[in-house]
């Protein structure tokens, strides 16, 4: 397992190096994390509030890029219909 620093706005990592990430504990905006996962590339690790959660999680670096264009491209479709719907709403 992996030490980690974890941003607590945004979930997202913040650091892995310990001066760094005792700093940012210390001012109160990362956590430290003793049980990340070894060799997951840090961008698929987030914080949740109270474990690390995995995106695509037991996916190789290839499948979780895929995964991660795929939900890219679905939230570009849903944002798209969203806007669409409020220009229609707006147009009645």
């Amino acid at each position: 397992m992996a030490i980690l620093y974890f941003n607590l706005d945004t979930g997202r990592v913040f650091s892995a190096n310990q001066v760094t990430g005792d700093e940012g504990v210390a001012r109160g905006v990362a956590v430290k994390v003793t049980d990340a996962p070894d060799g997951v590339e840090q961008w698929r690790l987030t914080w949740d509030g109270s474990k690390v959660v995995t995106f695509a999680e037991g996916k190789d670096e290839a499948g979780a890029q895929k995964d991660k264009e795929d939900a890219a491209a679905a939230q570009a479709a849903a944002d798209k219909k969203k806007m669409e719907d409020e220009v229609a709403a707006r147009s009645a």
